[in-house]
């Protein structure tokens, strides 16, 4: 019997610290083949500004280079069952560079263009978990990696399908962030 392999389904870029638990989380209680990709471990921020540098280096840069660091299901070469999601925060750019981020149009020359899909938060993502009560208070840089790990902890046992799909719920009532599309393409990847 051939095994078949375990195709990464998809590519986090997180903004910061809070994004990388956050998708940690939902990897976790998945138990999804998807790569998170931050830098210094989510303590050093990559802004929209930047995203761009990001995707021109050795990992993103071309499709060689890609196919050498991830084995991602293909057919005819185009990439199935596969979505490259940065999650940003919008308070830190111009508005003409959120709107482009959102629409997609900033990536419109990159090869991995088909399989971006930006998932933003506004203005943050402490902003979005306030609004749904789901912090009491905006957490100063020192208490965030606490704040998110109880909140967000990472899975080690069983799969949890239930608490991402709860998760996917409440993001889905605030119109400050776009993140139950993360959510559902992850759920949808099962």
């Amino acid at each position: 019997m051939v095994r078949k392999p375990n195709y990464c389904k998809g590519i986090i870029i997180a903004h910061g610290k809070s994004e990388l638990l956050l998708a940690e989380h939902i990897k976790s209680n998945l138990h999804l083949p998807i790569e998170i990709y931050a830098e210094s471990n989510g303590k050093t921020s990559i802004q929209i500004d930047s995203l761009m540098t990001v995707l021109g280096n050795n990992i993103f840069k071309n499709k060689r280079v890609f196919n050498q660091k991830y084995v991602i299901e293909e057919e005819k070469g185009i990439l199935k069952n596969f979505s490259l999601m940065p999650i940003m925060d919008l308070d830190d750019t111009s508005e003409d560079r959120k709107q482009k981020y959102i629409s997609g149009e900033m990536f419109k020359n990159h090869w991995l263009s088909p399989y971006i899909v930006p998932i933003w938060n506004r203005s943050n993502l402490d902003e979005v978990l306030l609004d749904l009560k789901l912090i009491d208070k905006l957490p100063n840089n020192k208490e965030k990696g606490k704040v998110y790990r109880d909140l967000f902890p990472t899975n080690k046992g069983e799969s949890d399908k239930k608490q991402v799909e709860d998760l996917m719920r409440m993001f889905e009532k605030s119109d400050r962030t776009n993140m139950q599309v993360f959510i559902k393409k992850c759920l949808d990847s099962l």
